[in-house]
């Protein structure tokens, strides 16, 4: 539960904050710690725990809904995941918006990134060190430990307990109540991470980062980062409220980044783009965001800064002036599907419907898999009436992506204003369980009729009635 922990919080074990300077010899056979937990606590009761936990949170916390950002995450990912020692497990990647620095692994593998982490990472290896030492608490079973070790206590209460931690993150006052509740213990101490569990996932993280072409010295140096943000913090950043850090756990990780071999590097040009959107998109003030782009072009004209200032112009009403930069960024840099996507949205906000759909099918002919360029396609069909090709643009994304919550929402919305409201509420139901939310699931295929709906359709609803009908049944 590498859980968010507001400022106020008395929940982070004070012996694994203490400063370590003996540093623990090399362990290159990452044994596993503890008694393993797939004894205690079976695979399924650790997803029941994360469905609860998701549902709770669901509610609480900001969600990033750019297409871009949320497909670049769940591509980065899956390459991640696909290194790691359980490939075929299911995972589920989602971004938080907010803009302090963390991460968090809970059970059952849903895994979220605040948009801080990708406004604070300076390279696709540091970003992905995170992510991979998320997955290593995933596939070492920490977790799982924990709450096996929290002895007494239900799944539901260690769930609403996890929750309550991390929602505290947001809203101190709203996360200590969740916590709390039909608490009789404080068994928030015994599912905190051990420094051990620390370094541990910090070892297993770099590997899986060599398996997965990136860089392993990504963490160390992403380590660096957040010693620098705390020197100049008051408050610093939260991802070390429940990840402690010291100068022995530092150069544990340089040795053993040191220490791997990894192939040779392949870092995604798509990086610095998201980067440089999740800094666009997030900004409080679009014109303070746009001035800092324009000095910062000044000595760094890269393409990352450039990009973000082609989306601060669109976004604060010089889409023509945007386009330029983008059009130059291509003839500079070459190709690449979040720069079409740009053209688009500038093409947009101008009205240009037609132009900005001539401008996504060029860019979906060079990238064809590009979900931020068809996710925009299905936009600008709406925008232009076209709700036919625009229903099944949308149908054919959620049988590819059946977990992209934002996905099942765009099919929502093109359905109903193609006037099928059947299909709409489907999909909205689809929407809420992809997130955790059974019951608000459950609730939305209640609004389905027999004597409206399609038989195909309403096959469809009696079947997720059903299925979902057992996991929650199943789950109390």
């Amino acid at each position: 539960m590498a859980v968010l922990i507001g400022p106020g919080a008395q929940w982070v074990n004070a012996q694994d904050s203490r400063l370590d300077t003996n540093p623990m010899p090399l362990n290159q056979s990452l044994p596993s710690l503890g008694s393993p937990a797939s004894q205690a606590l079976s695979p399924g009761e650790e997803a029941r725990i994360g469905q609860e936990m998701m549902r709770e949170v669901r509610g609480a916390l900001d969600w990033v809904e750019d297409p871009a950002i949320n497909a670049y995450i769940r591509d980065l990912g899956a390459r991640i995941a696909a290194a790691t020692s359980m490939p075929a497990a299911h995972y589920q990647f989602f971004v938080i918006d907010d803009p302090r620095i963390n991460a968090f692994a809970m059970p059952g593998g849903y895994i979220g990134i605040h948009s801080g982490l990708i406004t604070a990472s300076r390279t696709e290896s540091e970003l992905g060190a995170v992510v991979a030492h998320e997955l290593s608490h995933v596939t070492q079973r920490h977790i799982a430990e924990r709450i096996a070790a929290a002895q007494g206590t239900n799944l539901r209460t260690a769930a609403m307990v996890l929750a309550g931690l991390l929602i505290s993150s947001q809203n101190p006052q709203a996360g200590m109540a969740a916590a709390t509740s039909g608490m009789a213990s404080g068994i928030d101490s015994q599912l905190a991470y051990s420094r051990e569990h620390e370094r541990e996932a910090d070892r297993q993280g770099m590997r899986i980062l060599a398996n997965a072409s990136l860089n392993p010295q990504g963490m160390p140096d992403f380590f660096n980062v957040l010693n620098d943000d705390s020197r100049y913090r008051r408050t610093p950043p939260p991802f070390l409220s429940t990840h402690p850090l010291t100068e022995a756990r530092i150069a544990d990780a340089r040795a053993i980044a040191n220490q791997l071999q990894p192939k040779t590097p392949f870092e995604s040009p798509d990086y610095v783009y998201v980067r440089a959107r999740a800094q666009v998109l997030g900004a409080d003030n679009l014109n303070d965001t746009l001035a800092a782009f324009q000095a910062r072009m000044a000595s760094d004209p890269s393409a990352g800064e450039r990009y973000g200032l082609a989306l601060a112009l669109i976004q604060t009403g010089s889409p023509e002036r945007g386009a330029a930069h983008l059009n130059a960024l291509r003839k500079a840099n070459g190709e690449n599907g979040l720069l079409h996507l740009g053209l688009a949205e500038a093409s947009l906000a101008q009205g240009q419907v037609d132009t900005a759909i001539e401008q996504l099918e060029q860019g979906l002919s060079l990238f064809p898999d590009q979900t931020a360029l068809r996710y925009q396609q299905v936009e600008a069909y709406l925008q232009a009436n076209a709700n036919a090709k625009a229903v099944a643009l949308t149908r054919t994304l959620t049988h590819e992506q059946p977990d992209a919550a934002e996905i099942w929402a765009l099919h929502a919305k093109t359905s109903s204003q193609a006037g099928d409201q059947t299909e709409s509420a489907i999909a909205m139901a689809h929407y809420y369980a992809v997130q955790g939310d059974l019951e608000a699931g459950l609730s939305q295929l209640r609004q389905v009729d027999s004597n409206t709906a399609s038989a195909s359709q309403w096959a469809r609803a009696e079947a997720l009635r059903a299925r979902w009908e057992r996991r929650l049944t199943t789950a109390s």
